[in-house]
């Protein structure tokens, strides 16, 4: 049952908290009747939200789908999209390089390239690896690792490799192919080297249109943080002081943010300090040309440039730009929800744009600031045995959790509708079940 949104306390089923795309998989596979989802921010999506501002459009948190579930495929088809090849770049010391950096040496002075694949022959690859530094060291020799792999491991993570797991990694890192390694040394004629074949993007309205089908049949109630849960009395305030009782909790909620509000007891408070993630400092920028764009995205590895990784709106879809212009949104990442600091982001970006050669200050038309609190889950060292005390406390308090944050692991957006849609069905096969025993 639902009261109005006006109301003061609403009584649900199933109560989700987030309107991501985990939470929204969760309502798409329930019963819409069953299920209220209750979301902060006045808009569906989670980190793939999109934004305009004078007629530009950006995505809250960068965004292409790659995705091989038919289950993500069959909902995005709903929505007219591009298709990109996966063709990304890197910028080092002033130079351009084609995306995997290891099989793309080529605009290297002969000097590294001799030194870089010596290094990647004489690597030990069967070294004990303890962490993500033996990892790339492993995988990748000494010289690519210090030089490229574990600078951007610094910025995109915000920690050192050597204080990284490598539980999270799966098929995001390159596998060395000495073919491949030796042919990209000598020509530019490579190819397109990728994980995914190819990139799938809204043709308009951003990375958030793709999620359009899903909130419309959900209900959605928004402006409504949860501040307090009590789980033994099933009870949510929220933080306009309306109140809700549930049967059933799912939360795509961080982990420690979950923590806090449900006053868990104190050493599943203590194992939440452990749990640590990235956040984000994401500067979009306008430009009063159409021809400031030159790679669909691209990552960087000087240290003075604070960005990680940059995208261009545009490319994506010639609808996120007024005629006659571009954009580009530039990523810098931050340990856990520290160093926030707007001036020194906009100033970098700035620096960064000068250096990279991309545009002059003439052709900028703003620049804009946002601060994202949850980027991507840290793997630190025996974060896991912390992350499972957390989340085996909630499952025992019987609270489903879903999602990127919700399950504490390096989700891409089509793994976290998964991860809701499971859930989703796991309900309903429980509640079939519960009924036949109530039926005897």
């Amino acid at each position: 049952m639902f009261y109005n949104n006006e109301q003061s306390n609403y009584e649900v089923q199933n109560v989700v908290l987030g309107a991501g795309i985990a939470g929204l998989g969760y309502a798409a596979n329930s019963n819409p009747r069953d299920v209220a989802i209750f979301e902060k921010e006045e808009a569906y999506g989670g980190l793939c939200r999109s934004f305009q501002i004078s007629g530009f459009t950006f995505d809250l948190a960068v965004h292409l789908s790659f995705s091989q579930l038919e289950e993500v495929k069959k909902i995005f088809r709903q929505t007219e999209y591009f298709v990109h090849q996966p063709l990304a770049y890197n910028f080092h010391n002033g130079k351009w390089l084609k995306h995997p950096i290891i099989h793309n040496l080529f605009p290297l002075e002969l000097e590294e390239k001799v030194m870089y694949l010596t290094d990647l022959i004489q690597r030990d690859s069967l070294k004990e690896v303890k962490d993500y530094q033996d990892w790339l060291e492993a995988s990748y020799g000494i010289g690519l690792s210090r030089d490229f792999y574990s600078v951007y491991t610094e910025k995109y993570w915000a920690c050192p490799p050597y204080r990284l797991s490598t539980s999270w990694i799966g098929k995001r890192l390159t596998a060395v192919d000495y073919s491949k390694a030796l042919r990209g040394a000598m020509s530019e004629d490579t190819g397109i080297d990728y994980y995914a074949k190819e990139m799938r993007y809204p043709k308009v309205g951003g990375y958030q249109s793709f999620l359009r089908p899903l909130a419309e049949g959900a209900q959605i109630f928004y402006g409504k943080e949860a501040v307090k849960i009590n789980l033994e009395k099933k009870e949510i305030l929220f933080k306009d002081r309306t109140t809700c009782s549930y049967s059933r909790l799912i939360s795509s909620l961080p982990l420690p943010e979950m923590v806090k509000i449900c006053h868990a007891p104190e050493e599943i408070g203590e194992a939440s300090s452990h749990l640590h993630a990235t956040a984000i400092s994401l500067v979009s920028v306008a430009f009063s040309r159409p021809d400031i764009a030159r790679h669909l995205w691209f990552y960087i590895y000087d240290r003075d440039i604070l960005a990680a990784r940059v995208y261009a709106p545009g490319l994506k879809s010639p609808a996120n730009v007024p005629e006659g212009c571009s954009s580009l949104q530039f990523e810098i990442y931050h340990y856990s929800q520290e160093e926030e600091n707007r001036e020194r982001a906009l100033e970098n970006v700035r620096y960064a744009i000068q250096k990279m050669e991309l545009a002059s200050e003439e052709d900028i038309l703003f620049m804009d600031y946002r601060y994202l609190p949850y980027g991507n889950v840290i793997f630190e060292n025996g974060m896991e045995i912390y992350r499972e005390k957390v989340k085996g406390y909630f499952e025992r308090q019987g609270v489903r959790l879903i999602g990127r944050f919700g399950k504490w692991e390096y989700f891409w957006s089509d793994q976290s509708y998964q991860s809701g849609m499971e859930c989703a069905l796991r309900d309903a096969k429980e509640a079939i079940a519960e009924e036949k025993r109530w039926r005897r």
